[in-house]
């Protein structure tokens, strides 16, 4: 491959890493153990888990401090979040059949948590989440925060059954409306479930509430086109003997395509899932001068078309209100076109080599402007041509650089 290319692909990759770190900060707060309130900018991560600290600076020009749970009673994110101390009761039993337990009943332990409000009123909805451990607590006006019970458990052998408490908790302490229990049977342990139940009981009490659940981010999704070139080389490989190689050389192709985005939920939209089907091309040819005249001379070509359709996950590190970097990595699955490499001595075709393409993986980084225009260089690892040969090999070797659009 061209030095030129492999040098771009080292100065995006550089210049990613040295702006991964850069993150806007957002107005915010926090109040201290005194009950001194502090505004600042605050790093809004939108924690997939609670956090035990956060970063917080007075002003866009002064350094970041870590502020943590030990000297921080409450903070949060103008508008958008928070998070506020408190010392509860907490099961930690595990979800999964392998550690479940086999007792039906909670196994709290206190601990001190920063504690996610979803919904806060007269009846205040909490969550935390720690990996897969995800855990609801509650609070009616000055009572204790408490955890809203559900827990998985173990049945005889191999079955699990469900301790559904959170249930009958609300409907003895949550119950504006005074429901039989039996309209809470379907009511289930998830954020969606909760929320809407939390925000009909304070609209039924007609007091002020707040619902921090709807200011989160949300998922999304996007289509752009996309379109670039291919830095492509392909060899040939015969076991026999390495003079034997067919070496095609490096070409540049164009390729385009479209790209099916959907950002995920949470960590402030950092995360996504990618959907890129796009068609590339290939054409080459090879010369190999015979020992006994014109007859002997070998020629190879090849005009090769697929359709690639690379499904991969992708991270945003957000620069400032314009550019945001991002980087991909993924599998890539090739469909063929029934192409042929055609192998002749002089004039007269001596066989064909059928192409059948395995998959690969790929790497990718870029730039976004204004979350419309991308550039992105794409490197693949190595694709073998001719799977369905056993006594022949190959190496096709992709490179990309692909400028994309956002249609919506």
């Amino acid at each position: 491959m061209n030095n030129q290319i492999y040098k771009l692909l080292i100065l995006l990759l550089t210049f990613s890493f040295a702006v991964h770190a850069q993150i806007t900060f957002e107005p915010g707060y926090y109040i201290t153990d005194q009950g001194q309130k502090v505004n600042g900018l605050i790093q809004n991560e939108d924690w997939g888990n609670n956090p035990s600290a956060f970063e917080f600076k007075t002003d866009a020009s002064s350094k970041a401090q870590t502020k943590d749970i030990n000297t921080v009673k409450e903070f949060g994110v103008d508008n958008v979040s928070k998070y506020i101390r408190a010392t509860v009761d907490i099961d930690r039993s595990a979800n999964d059949i392998a550690n479940m337990s086999m007792d039906r009943n909670p196994a709290f332990q206190k601990e001190t948590l920063f504690l996610d409000v979803l919904v806060e009123g007269s009846a205040t909805l909490y969550k935390y989440k720690d990996g897969q451990l995800t855990r609801y607590f509650f609070k009616v006006k000055d009572s204790e925060i408490s955890q809203l019970i559900y827990k998985t458990y173990l049945f005889e052998s191999r079955k699990t059954l469900e301790n559904k408490t959170f249930q009958q908790q609300l409907f003895n302490e949550v119950n504006c409306k005074g429901k039989t229990i039996k309209q809470f049977i379907n009511l289930d342990y998830t954020n969606s479930d909760l929320t809407d139940y939390f925000l009909e009981q304070n609209i039924c009490s007609n007091v002020p509430f707040v619902n921090y659940e709807i200011k989160g981010t949300k998922s999304d999704f996007n289509l752009s086109v996309r379109a670039g070139i291919n830095f492509t080389d392909l060899v040939v490989l015969n076991p026999v003997s390495s003079s034997r190689n067919i070496e095609f050389g490096t070409s540049t192709n164009a390729r385009f395509g479209l790209e099916a985005e959907w950002l995920l939920p949470f960590n402030k939209n950092k995360w996504g899932i990618t959907l890129e089907p796009y068609y590339e091309s290939y054409k080459g040819d090879y010369f190999r001068e015979g020992n006994s005249g014109p007859s002997s001379d070998f020629f190879s070509t090849i005009d090769y078309q697929s359709l690639s359709v690379p499904i991969g996950i992708r991270y945003y590190s957000f620069l400032n209100s314009n550019f945001a970097a991002f980087y991909n990595i993924g599998w890539q699955y090739h469909f063929d076109s029934n192409d042929e490499i055609i192998n002749s001595r002089g004039n007269t075709t001596q066989g064909t080599l059928e192409i059948r393409a395995s998959q690969s993986f790929f790497l990718g980084a870029g730039l976004k402007y204004r979350g419309r225009y991308s550039l992105e260089f794409r490197y693949n690892t190595t694709r073998d041509l001719t799977t369905k040969l056993m006594s022949i090999s190959s190496d096709y070797k992709v490179m990309s650089l692909m400028l994309g659009y956002k249609l919506f």
